[in-house]
């Protein structure tokens, strides 16, 4: 049978169907099937309704199963930043205590310094008496 032949059949189909009315369930069931005939003829295509359909179920189901494997990564992902913000702010935490102990040592170390300086003066200050005395003492020993 040639294209020609064909696209003569399926003009007849097409008016028969056309013939049936838009709200017919024939209209209904063929709809989108003409043209695909047409394609088939035009383009030396296979394709129908049935195949298309079973086609698209069968990409359905594998992204059904991909949306699904991917929920279930995302779920995981989710756990483990959960997991991962616990840690962190654990860390926080801690090293905000670290921080605390380290402000308190240097204030303890500043405190010391100070008390240092004022030792140091004092020593300073009782030497100088020492020396005043040895000074007072030699008076004594040649007078």
């Amino acid at each position: 049978m040639t294209k020609e032949q064909e696209r003569q059949i399926l003009k007849k189909i097409d008016e028969l169907i056309k013939e049936a009315g838009p709200d017919s369930y024939i209209n209904t069931t063929f709809a989108g099937i003409v043209e695909q005939a047409e394609e088939n003829i035009n383009n030396d295509w296979g394709c129908n309704y049935k195949q298309s359909y079973e086609t698209s179920e069968l990409q359905r189901a594998e992204t059904l199963h991909q949306l699904r494997k991917e929920q279930e990564t995302t779920r995981d992902l989710n756990e483990q930043i959960k997991t991962i913000t616990g840690a962190l702010e654990a860390a926080q935490e801690k090293n905000t205590e670290q921080r605390k102990a380290y402000e308190e040592m240097c204030d303890r170390a500043a405190n010391y310094a100070g008390e240092i300086l004022n030792k140091d003066s004092e020593i300073d200050t009782l030497k100088a008496e020492i020396i005043t005395l040895k000074a007072k003492i030699y008076d004594l020993m040649t007078a």
